[in-house]
């Protein structure tokens, strides 16, 4: 039986909403990601969001069985009240990321063809999600919730934008060339685009002339983006080289060091960091601060030294405060963080302190965040 005073909920398919229903309960990809928080009141687009990430159905607010008590109208002052009671920071940046990924969306499907890119309206969109990046470091954190196996590239792109764009602010650039490589990760791998559906979907390894083919992504998005206003040659040369390494064993052009863009390094740790930590459909999600060792092996040679250190040092810090689970289920508080070795921190578990780099057997599985 419905307490006085509760709402009426039903729950409706996908494929029947319509802009101004109002969600009754929090909305979580398949994933247990959160996409949007009850009290969100739908728009046109939401409804492709909602089926990209595999919602089949949610729960919305009755409005005929409530018409008396919650009189929800997009004309009323009930409906900005319901509005207002859900704009916190964490909502508002939900809803910037939800309209940032149905415009890449856009954007990458369009590349397939003779690509429109309409720049100015893409740096608009992402724009509030990257100054929300800035202000609240810990998203970087929680990157995996966005995860959708079947929507991968877009949150990719975004993650990869996200992240270089914080980077650039770590490393002290000047703030004017911030937004240029975070429009330079959105659109590093637009050229997969150009790749065959037969080779990217294939569910076994690729052969020799089927990977060659793949590495060519760098080239087509280079082409697709040369002479694009808006865009200026670092983040450019950046979708070209972002596969670069410091050693020569990159491509396309093996290029070395002092040759590869320093946009094009930055976006190249962004790509790393991003694809380590995300799930995918041949393996899970590997611990972010494994992928902060492991980064920081490939900077003898292959990434640059300099910015892999100062995204380790920084992402680190971040986690300060954090409750984490170790490898051996035990879970605890990241206490200090160590210089010298910022993979391997503190941890306070009840009454007891874990110094990681002593004990060895032990790595921090998952941050609780």
């Amino acid at each position: 039986m419905k307490r006085k005073g509760e709402m009426s909920m039903t729950l409706i398919s996908i494929q029947n909403i319509y802009p101004g229903m109002v969600l009754k309960e929090d909305v979580y990809s398949r994933l247990g990601g959160l996409l949007y928080k009850k009290g969100t009141i739908l728009k046109e687009q939401d409804q492709e969001i909602l089926f990209a990430f595999g919602v089949t159905h949610i729960q919305i607010i009755d409005e005929k069985k409530d018409k008396e008590k919650m009189k929800i109208s997009r004309n009323t002052k009930k409906e900005e009240e319901i509005h207002n009671q859900s704009n916190s920071q964490e909502l508002i940046f939900q809803e910037n990321y939800n309209r940032a990924f149905y415009l890449v969306a856009q954007i990458l499907r369009s590349a397939q063809g003779k690509p429109q890119i309409p720049l100015i309206e893409l740096r608009n969109s992402i724009q509030p999600i990257l100054d929300y990046t800035i202000k609240n470091p810990k998203v970087l954190l929680t990157l995996h919730r966005f995860e959708n196996l079947n929507k991968y590239e877009i949150v990719h792109a975004l993650s990869v934008g996200m992240l270089s764009y914080s980077i650039a602010n770590w490393l002290g650039m000047d703030q004017s060339k911030w937004t240029q490589l975070a429009l330079a990760g959105v659109l590093h791998d637009i050229g997969m685009s150009r790749i065959p559906n037969q080779i990217l979907d294939k569910k076994t390894s690729l052969d020799y002339y089927e990977r060659e083919e793949v590495k060519k992504h760098t080239v087509y998005g280079y082409q697709m983006l040369k002479g694009i206003k808006g865009l200026n040659e670092g983040a450019i040369l950046a979708v070209l080289q972002h596969h670069e390494r410091n050693d020569g064993s990159g491509y396309p052009l093996q290029l070395k060091q002092e040759q590869i863009h320093t946009y094009s390094k930055i976006i190249a740790i962004a790509d790393v960091f991003h694809a380590m930590i995300s799930k995918r459909s041949y393996r899970e999600r590997i611990p972010i601060f494994s992928v902060l060792e492991q980064l920081l092996e490939d900077s003898f040679g292959k990434l640059d030294p300099k910015i892999v250190q100062t995204f380790v040092r920084m992402l680190s810090q971040i986690t300060i405060g954090k409750r984490v689970i170790l490898n051996n289920g035990l879970e605890g508080t990241i206490l200090f963080i160590s210089a010298n070795h910022p993979t391997r921190p503190l941890i306070q578990v009840n009454d007891q302190i874990i110094n990681l780099e002593t004990e060895t057997n032990l790595f921090v599985k998952e941050i609780i965040v």
